[in-house]
């Protein structure tokens, strides 16, 4: 054989073979591959460990240097390529420059050139694994779990990692072609995707990752509900023009939206769908089919991101899902924005959070509470109208709570209670306690009252007109006295019947006390009744003054003093007994005849009766 050793120069000797090995130890994507015309297919006479290592020729788009390009794999066992020997008619170095897509007719043959030879032998690092992933040391029993197959099923859990289900090592070599390369004949090796609709022997419409998806869309509703207390719509506030100053169906809420996964616009159309399907199951597309045109990236265990024809987007994770920003995060959304976690949601912002609404700003929990907690810092609710509606109560922890309005105004409708377990001290400018009904102030203590100007209490007493209620103002005490005092010089103390006293008065009149009880319209006048004794007492005088004085008494009347007038203190008032009984009784005189004798007995008698009646003295 002659040759010139010169490249370009000795020919150009192309070849077509099939790919036995692709586990270069080199890892620089070369391939086993027996090529027709100058290999053998008996495998006893020509092995596949003796295939010369094939060099692969990537794109220009590749740089093929350290830490550049892409990958140079691709080709797998079975896979027809198409090359040319490097070395010419010395056929040692053999390059692979593509791959020959096809229909295939037949399954792979095990023990047979040409062929997918995964079972053929046994390979320390091809076939048994362990759990891990890792090459079983040693090798072991042929095996193809150590290669890439589609899953067998995925399940889905909510808050959890998806669980994967593959297939063993003897369900994969049950299956047609013992899952070998071609897993399929009598349809072309071009990815039914990309096959589409159009091929009947795609079965995209019923089998597949499409079937699946459109079988399993997400969905969910989302309810807000929000109705305001029954006592709240009943006893709305009113203003000062008899108008509610709120509506309650201004914040009553009652709205449903759900979110629906919008199915796989798949529809491509054969040759615009440039389809990457791997061997486990994943699948990348860049569809270019008129008015379908699509953009979706897709994982063996179901999570998928997919672009529309009109550019929706569709993410699904099946999964947890991971999303870590170092730098800023800025998303604008012009529509609606739908969200449902079906499990607790925790967010920590290490510095302020800024939300601005151009409307309603909804929180409700069904089951549970709404804390709003800054310890640190100072919680504002501002609004025309803030509304507190406590089913049970509301309760307010504070050392100091303080209104800064100028006028406010409290309405309670129905009852009112304050209860204060301690001290409780109300003071104010101007101080208004009203009441439509009765008003009861109960104390088991002391009650002080200090009033820096004056007081005036107006007892309208309207019942009493005709309806039972004759008793205006009582004061009782079970235990003590009831004093009323009063320090000023000027002042006084002033019981009256009718405006100023004009019908009656009791006065204790400044500076030093003077009592004067008086009546102008009383028919009895002023009456002073004891059931035992009554006194009136002056250490200097005592004066009753009338135009008739008349004192009466069933038994006795006694007025004793040092000197008793009557009619004035020019006519001594007579001594009745003294002059009847030690005087006049015994008295004698002399006459012409000598002294008399005292008055007759029978004439004494009568006077002493007469004069009894008049005035007894002493």
């Amino acid at each position: 054989m002659q040759t010139e050793y010169f490249q370009g120069k000795d020919g150009y000797i192309w070849w077509n073979g099939v790919v036995e090995d692709r586990k270069d130890p080199l890892m620089i994507g070369r391939c086993r591959v027996r090529i027709l015309g100058w290999h053998t297919a008996d495998k006893a006479e020509l092995p596949t460990a003796d295939l010369p290592w094939a060099q692969v020729v990537m794109p220009i788009t590749s740089a093929s240097q350290t830490g550049v390009g892409h990958t140079p794999v691709g080709p797998v066992e079975g896979t027809w390529v198409m090359g040319f020997y490097r070395d010419g008619e010395l056929a040692q170095e053999p390059v692979m420059v593509g791959t020959l897509p096809g229909i295939p007719e037949n399954l792979a043959k095990i023990n047979t050139g040409f062929n997918d030879s995964r079972l053929d032998i046994v390979d320390v690092d091809r076939h048994t694994i362990t759990k891990k992933g890792d090459a079983k040391p040693g090798g072991g029993a042929i095996s193809l779990t150590g290669w890439p197959f589609p899953l067998k099923k995925y399940t889905a859990f909510k808050g959890k990692e998806v669980t994967i289900v593959e297939y063993t090592n003897k369900e994969r070599q049950d299956l047609t072609g013992k899952s070998l390369y071609p897993r399929r004949t009598n349809e072309p090796t071009t990815s039914r995707y990309a096959r589409g609709e159009g091929d009947d022997s795609s079965k995209v419409e019923t089998e597949g990752i499409f079937a699946t998806k459109n079988k399993n869309l997400g969905k969910g509703k989302i309810s807000s509900v929000f109705l305001p207390s029954t006592n709240l719509t009943k006893n709305i506030p009113k203003d000062g023009t008899d108008t509610n100053i709120f509506e309650p169906t201004n914040f009553t809420v009652n709205e449903v939206q759900d979110i629906q996964q919008a199915p796989s616009p798949y529809a491509a159309v054969y040759p615009f769908n440039h389809v990457y399907e791997s061997e486990s199951g994943h699948l990348i597309e860049v569809d270019d089919t008129p008015t379908k045109e699509r953009l979706h990236w897709y994982h063996r265990a179901g999570t998928f991101t997919e672009f529309h024809p009109k550019g929706s987007r569709t993410d699904r994770v099946t999964g947890h899902h991971y999303h870590m920003v170092t730098g800023n995060a800025e998303t604008i959304i012009s529509g609606l924005q739908k969200r449902i976690i079906e499990n607790d949601s925790f967010t920590d912002y290490a510095k302020s959070k800024h939300q601005s609404l151009g409307n309603d700003f909804v929180v409700t929990s069904d089951n549970g509470d709404i804390i709003l907690g800054a310890p640190s810092g100072h919680a504002v609710i501002a609004a025309n109208h803030v509304i507190l509606d406590g089913g049970t109560s509301v309760t307010l922890n504070a050392p100091q709570i303080t209104r800064i309005n100028s006028t406010a105004a409290d309405t309670i409708k129905g009852n009112y209670s304050l209860s204060a377990q301690g001290g409780y001290n109300l003071q104010a400018g101007k101080l208004t306690l009203g009441s439509m009904g009765e008003a009861n102030i109960t104390t088991f203590g002391n009650i002080t009252q200090t009033i820096g100007g004056s007081s005036e209490e107006v007892i309208a007493n309207i019942p009493g007109f005709g309806l039972g209620n004759l008793t205006a103002k009582k004061i009782k005490t079970t235990f003590g006295k009831i004093v009323l005092e009063s320090f000023n010089p000027l002042g006084g103390i002033d019981l009256n019947m009718s405006m100023a006293g004009l019908m009656s008065q009791i006065s204790i009149a400044p500076p030093l006390g003077d009592i004067t009880i008086k009546t102008t319209s009383a028919p009895t006048g002023v009456t002073i009744d004891s059931l035992t004794l009554a006194s009136i007492k002056g250490l200097i005088k005592v004066a009753l003054e009338g135009a008739i004085i008349e004192l009466k008494a069933d038994a006795l009347v006694d007025i004793d003093g040092a000197l008793i007038t009557v009619g004035g203190k020019t006519e001594p008032m007579l001594l009745g007994k003294t002059f009847l009984m030690d005087i006049f009784k015994d008295h004698q005189h002399p006459s012409s005849v000598g002294p008399t004798g005292p008055i007759m007995p029978q004439y004494a008698a009568k006077l002493l009766k007469a004069m009894s009646k008049k005035c007894f003295l002493g």
